[in-house]
Parts: structure tokens; C-alpha cells; sequence
């Protein structure tokens, strides 16, 4: 298995796994997206080293047991019934499926391919199955799957864009010449046409930033000449859309976007990047990344503030956030972003509640005040009672806009809950 993989296909199957549930993706949501993906490459990164370890060969190098036809009408009630159920079903199950399809040759792949075509199964049930298989074959062969399944761009809705995206990354990095030069093709004749009022196309959000992932380090001077002929206000979604930036490539990046992106949405693209490698070792990996790309105090304060919210995020997805991480987050926040220590702990604990673990409003919001009243100032709980996830709770927000002292602040907030 390629750990490398823009998408990898273990991740691309979990991706699949997400779009069954929600079936909502939007520009709007790509600092979230991205950010869960980081973390399910980031663990995955970790199991496969763990594995190496101790001696482990990887599943997928292990030979294929079976050449059992595989069931896909049973494989897709199961999906069926995953999506019903609201969940995202037995990973136990899922990883075995990726190892047999990982173990997959590309004929296997395309013949599989072919056999889900000729089932009677709805439409976006035959859909599902193919976005599991086109992962592998995208290791096996990118320019094949892209071009085979290119009919599919066009809907916003669904999640084939990823992976596509994906497929044109690794074309490029393999022969980049050839990727860009069908990519303007499908261009010139209206592939990538925007569908939306404000005139950007999603899809050529995604591919474009996949091929940014793809230049940044191999070409980044023709990265930043590609970047600067597009319109100044999507290069910024440009560069939030592609995942898995490479340590040998921040300094790179964080020039890009200082040379290329609107002065005042540079700290906070470049915020957002920095602070996905809390997913790779914690807060000292964020320092380490911004000391290396030599980041201003406007993008330290940016990556802080991102950083506390994916690290508390993701510890209240496995226990209920305590005392002894908020001081640690504060801690590392004081050498990065003194100024906005309080303002930056009340913002992570209100993203705190977003987390899959059952996370109690009153547990937060005590924290939240305990951290209030030490202060002695008002910016963990404005920073706290500013965010929507808080405002749904508004009777028991309302009782603790009364604990602000300063009235424009008390007054604003009292209208935003209300």
C-alpha cells in the first residue's frame, strides 16, 4: 500500500463511508472536511507504522486467500442499511473489505466495475459501490480512473469530486505535462463550468488544488505561476482544498499563499494548515512548523486559535474534555499567541461540543466560567458564548451573559443569542 496517496484508498473507503451518511459537502465546509480527513490519514499513518513496528507486513502485501466473487447486492444492503442506521457501520468490516479490494489487480477492478454496471440495483446504490473500488484503482492506474469515471463531475452534491481530485494528483505527479495538459483541455470545453451565482466551480476548486498538493513540491514556481493567473478570490479555496501537506513543502506553501492570496486571508489559510499537524504530533509538531516556515504573529495567532480547536475537538471525541487539557492547550498558547490566550481557550471550548462524544452543555460551560472568573477579564466567555454551538443552549447561555462586565460586549452578545 502506498502511504502517499493524496486520498488513500482506506480513506477514500471512509470518505465514501461519510458522504453515505451526510451527502453534504459544500466550499463552505472545507476547513472542517479537511480537517477530519488529516486526522483519519494521520491515524492511519500511525496504525501502518505500528504494524511495520513490531513486524507486521501490511494486510494489503498479504496474497489474496479467495478469488471469490464478491457479493455487491449483499455489499450494498449493508451500505443501505448504514446510511438508515445514521452511522457509519463495523470499521472491523469496512478495513476487511478495503484489504480484498486493495488486493484487487486493475482487470479485477474493471470487471468489477463492469459487473455492478449490469446489476439492478438503484442508481446511487451502483454509485456507492463504484466510489469503493475507484480508490484502488486509482493506485493501479490514475489517468484510467479519471478519465473512466469523468462523467461523474457535475453533481455538488456528491463526493465524487474528491475523489477524482485525487486520481489527477497522483496522474500528475507521475506525468504532469500530460495531467495539465487534458485538464486546460476539459477546461476549454466546459468540463469545470461553474454552476453556482458566485461563478466558482467546486470541482475545479478541487482538482486545482490537487494539483497545487502535486507542483507545490516538485515545481512550486509553476504552482505559484498557475495560481496567479486565477481570479484572486478563489485562489484561497484553491489552496484550503488539498490535503496532506508535507513538512519538506510548508515553507513553500506559506510563500505561495503570501505571494498569491489577499493579504487578509493569508494567516488564517496558512493557520489552518499549520495546525493540522496537531494530528501528527500534538502541539510541539505546530511549533516546529511554524518556527520552520518563519511565521509572522498575525499567523501564529491563526494557527493557535486552529490548532487548540482540532485538539480539543478530537480529545472530546474519545472523553469528556477536563481541567488538565485546557491547561496544557493554554500553556502552549501562551509561547505562540500570549494576547490571546483567554479568547482562544473560551473559542475551543465552545468547538469542544461538536465532538462525537457526548459532551454535557453544563460541563463546558462551568469550565468556561471557572476560566472566566481566574482571567479577570471577559474574553473566555464572549469567546465562548460567540459561537453557534453555544447559542443553541440559550436558556442556559442567557444566564451566563449576565457574568460579562463589559456592557457593549454583554449587549452584543444578548442580541446574537436572542
Amino acid at each position: 500500500m502506498k502511504p502517499n496517496l493524496l486520498i488513500p484508498p482506506l480513506a477514500a473507503l471512509i470518505l465514501s463511508a461519510i458522504w453515505i451518511v451526510s451527502q453534504q459537502h459544500s466550499i463552505s465546509q472545507l476547513d472542517h472536511e479537511n480537517s477530519i480527513l488529516e486526522k483519519a490519514l494521520a491515524d492511519h499513518a500511525s496504525s501502518q507504522d505500528t504494524d511495520l513496528s513490531n513486524g507486521k507486513a501490511a494486510a494489503s502485501s498479504k496474497p489474496t486467500k479467495t478469488k471469490d466473487s464478491m457479493d455487491w447486492k449483499k455489499i450494498a444492503a449493508q451500505m443501505a442499511e448504514m446510511q438508515s442506521a445514521g452511522g457509519m457501520g463495523d470499521m472491523r468490516s469496512m478495513i476487511k473489505l478495503h484489504q480484498r479490494l486493495q488486493e484487487m489487480s486493475k482487470e479485477e477492478l474493471i470487471a468489477a466495475l463492469d459487473e455492478i454496471a449490469a446489476l439492478d440495483l438503484p442508481t446511487q446504490a451502483k454509485e456507492q459501490l463504484e466510489m469503493m473500488l475507484l480508490g484502488p484503482l486509482i493506485e493501479k492506474d490514475p489517468e484510467f480512473a479519471l478519465t473512466k469515471f469523468m462523467d461523474r463531475i457535475g453533481n455538488e452534491q456528491s463526493a465524487w469530486g474528491w475523489q477524482l481530485a485525487s486520481a489527477f494528483s497522483e496522474w500528475a505527479k507521475k506525468d504532469s505535462g500530460k495531467a495539465i495538459a487534458w485538464f486546460d483541455q476539459q477546461i476549454a470545453a466546459g468540463k469545470f463550468d461553474s454552476k453556482s451565482l458566485d461563478g466558482k466551480s467546486r470541482f475545479r476548486t478541487q482538482f486545482e488544488g490537487s494539483l497545487m498538493g502535486a507542483l507545490i513540491g516538485s515545481d512550486p514556481a509553476a504552482a505559484a505561476t498557475r495560481l496567479s493567473a486565477m481570479p484572486e478570490d478563489q485562489r484561497t479555496d484553491v489552496l484550503r482544498s488539498f490535503h496532506q501537506l508535507k513538512e519538506q513543502d510548508q515553507l513553500a506553501f506559506a510563500k505561495l499563499v503570501r505571494s498569491q492570496v489577499p493579504e487578509k486571508e493569508q494567516a488564517k489559510l496558512i493557520g489552518t494548515k499549520a495546525a493540522q499537524f496537531v494530528y501528527k504530533g500534538g502541539y510541539p509538531k505546530v511549533s516546529e512548523t511554524l518556527d520552520r516556515i518563519e511565521a509572522t504573529p498575525a499567523e501564529r495567532t491563526a494557527t493557535a486559535k486552529e490548532a487548540a480547536n482540532y485538539q480539543i475537538g478530537n480529545l472530546g471525541n474519545k472523553k469528556t474534555i477536563t481541567h488538565e487539557d485546557i491547561d496544557a492547550m493554554r500553556e502552549w498558547v501562551s509561547t505562540q499567541a500570549p494576547e490571546s490566550v483567554d479568547s482562544i481557550t473560551g473559542n475551543a471550548l465552545a468547538r469542544s461540543l461538536q465532538s462525537q462524544h457526548k459532551t454535557e452543555f453544563a460541563d463546558v460551560a462551568a469550565l468556561a466560567l471557572q476560566y472566566h472568573e481566574a482571567s479577570g477579564n471577559d474574553e473566555v466567555l464572549v469567546a465562548f458564548l460567540d459561537n453557534y454551538q453555544v447559542r443553541q443552549n440559550k436558556e442556559q447561555a442567557l444566564l451566563l451573559v449576565e457574568k460579562i462586565t463589559d456592557e457593549k460586549s454583554r449587549e452584543r452578545i444578548l442580541k446574537r443569542i436572542k
